[in-house]
This record gives C-alpha cells, structure tokens and sequence, in this order.
C-alpha cells in the first residue's frame, strides 16, 4: 500500500500576503478587494490555560447530574444499535474561507438512565469535488452540507430514525447538488423550496419503506444549512422539519434566523413535526448574505432551549465564539458546547460556520 507524505514533510503550500492564509485555491482570480473583504485575519485562540476539567455552568447552582459519561446501553437489550452509538461526535472542516466546528453530546439524562444518544449530524460535501485533501482543494461548484437530527424522545427507535435521516437526506440533496448551487446562486427562494422539499419528501419514503415497524417509532426532527464552496456566493439556504434552532452570531449579538423580526435568539421553537410519518412538507427559505465574520450556529433543541432561554447562557457563548474569540479547536468547542445550565440535559448537537476567516 503506497504511503503518503506526513503533513510535515509536504511541500509548503503557497500562502497569500499578510496574515490571510492560503485558501486552497477558492479565491484564486478575485479582485484584491474581494478577497480582502472575504478572509479576515483573525488571531489564533489562546491555548488554555490549564486542563479544561469539568465544563463551565452559568446561572446559579450547577445542574444535578455529573457532567461525564455514565452507564451504557447493553448490547444484548432489544436494540443493539443503541449500544454502539458513541457518547460524544466532534467533527469539522476547514474550506477555503469557511471554518466548521461540529459536535453531539449524548445529555446528562440519557447518561444517567443508560440510554444512547438521539441526536445525529452530518458534514459533509455534496456535488462535484476537484481533488482528495488540502491539496486538492474542495472545488466551487459543490456545496457544503450541515445537518442536525434530534430523535423524539418518546419514539422508541428515534436514534435510528435520526442518524438514517442525516444519511438519506444527504444522498437526495447530493443527487440536485448542481440544481441547488445554481438555486443558491440565482438566489432563487422558490426553486430552492423545490429541490429542498424533493429531497426531503424522498429521504422520508426511503425511511417509510425500510422501517421494521411502524415509522412514527422512528420519528426525527431535521434541518441542515447548504452553503456553496464558491466564495463568491454569499447566500446560503435552509431547510427543516420539526424544531431546533438557527441562529446568526455577529458583533457578540444573536439573531433567531427561522423567526427574523426576534433579536437576540429569544424564541423556542414547540413544533413537533417529525420525519417521516408526520411530514407534509419542508420549511425552507435563503438566508440574507453572510459577512466576514459572521458565525451562524445550526443546533438541536437541546442547545436552542438554553441559547434562546437564558441570557446568560447567550453571553457565555458569544464570549467563546464571537469574532475576536478565535475559531477554537476541535477539543475546544467541545468542550464550548457542553457549558450547562441546570434543567436542561436532553442530547446537544450543534454546528458553527465561522465565514470568513481562517
């Protein structure tokens, strides 16, 4: 098997002037003032000060719960899959001017009962890509897929429903990935209604047909951000059944972006829409063109319920990923995204698209 070359002993790549960073070719034949207005220099996160321990809480006493992985389902239960769906997911990607930090936490309840995570999410690239690796670039004409699912909880085999719904939306977006970009790009809402619903409507089917029971046991919500990897398309679109949150970080202040006229993330979405027995169509529209340093936050209710309910708990956030914070590693944003705050310990998902800045 033909071994490549560690990460060290690769060529250097080469980097634009200044403090910008290379982009992996995406900017390449920009007007200067385009690429100065797309990448914005940031400086790195400070490295912590010290092992991370226990994650914060705010308000006032700490929530009862340990904070830490506790029981196990049994792999001889009813269920196995529940079994092997691990506690925690972090994921990520770095394409050209946009930053993603991803990651599902399985909640302090379904810790202490034994029971597995629910939630779900998906990175991934849909569309044509250009080459393997850095080095290869990510290409302009496919887009980047954001996804969340969170199992109903009263829905026996909701896990199942949520990570094969993140799986069979994905592959009917990927096939009207050129459909899609074209969409984003013409910023054509109803086209884009289309394709999203089309797409939505066969994942359900699919998941109606290999169901082993009846499919309200496998009820799911889902919502997902498509943003094209052409940097010159600054619009992104949505699309969502059931509840969670999307909302926009900019300037350390929040915006609920399924409830625009609401500043300030004050919202909790009670829909109960649900993949796929319950679904009669997708909710979905284009978001207002992002900005350099924009950071838009996709999410569960299990991170929207805080996010939206305690004002504290939104400060909290907007200091760690706000844009003089720093993109924060992997391990980092974990560790974020865990801040607790008592009465809330259902399953977190939650993605971060950092536009803009390397």
């Amino acid at each position: 098997m033909d071994r490549q070359t560690p990460p060290d002993g690769d060529t250097p790549r080469t980097q634009g002037t200044g403090s910008h960073g290379g982009s992996d070719g995406l900017l390449e034949g920009l007007p200067p003032e385009i690429r100065q207005a797309i990448i914005q220099p940031r400086d790195p996160a400070p490295p912590p000060e010290g092992a991370r321990g226990v994650p914060e809480h705010v308000g006032g006493r700490p929530p009862s719960y340990p904070p830490r992985p506790l029981a196990l389902p049994a792999v001889r239960e009813w269920d196995p899959l529940a079994a092997l769906v691990p506690d925690t997911v972090v994921d990520g990607a770095e394409l050209g001017p946009l930053t993603v930090r991803a990651v599902s936490v399985r909640g302090d309840a379904h810790r202490w009962r034994g029971e597995c995570r629910q939630d779900a999410l998906g990175v991934a690239q849909l569309g044509p890509a250009s080459g393997a690796g850095p080095a290869g670039g990510a290409g302009t004409d496919g887009l980047l897929l954001l996804a969340v699912a969170d199992g109903v909880g009263s829905a026996p085999l909701s896990h199942r429903g949520a990570h094969t719904t993140v799986g069979c939306v994905g592959r009917q977006l990927d096939a009207l990935a050129e459909d899609l970009t074209a969409a984003l790009r013409a910023e054509d809402a109803g086209r884009f209604l289309d394709l999203a619903d089309r797409a939505v409507a066969a994942a359900a089917a699919e998941l109606r047909a290999s169901a082993d029971g009846p499919p309200s046991a496998y009820a799911t919500t889902f919502r997902a951000l498509l943003v094209p990897l052409d940097p010159a398309v600054r619009v992104r679109g949505f699309l969502a059944v059931g509840d969670g949150g999307l909302f926009l970080l900019r300037d350390r202040g929040w915006w609920n972006l399924e409830h625009p006229g609401t500043a300030n993330a004050g919202v909790i979405d009670t829909g109960t829409a649900a993949l796929p027995d319950a679904y009669e169509h997708v909710r979905a529209h284009l978001l207002e063109p992002s900005e350099p340093g924009d950071v838009l936050v996709l999410c569960t209710d299990g991170f929207s319920g805080p996010l939206a309910g305690d004002k504290d708990f939104r400060e909290h956030v907007a200091e760690q990923w706000g844009h003089t914070a720093g993109v924060p590693q992997p391990s980092d944003f974990l560790w974020h995204a865990q801040t607790r705050l008592k009465s809330y310990d259902d399953d977190r998902t939650v993605i971060c698209l950092w536009e803009g800045i390397q």
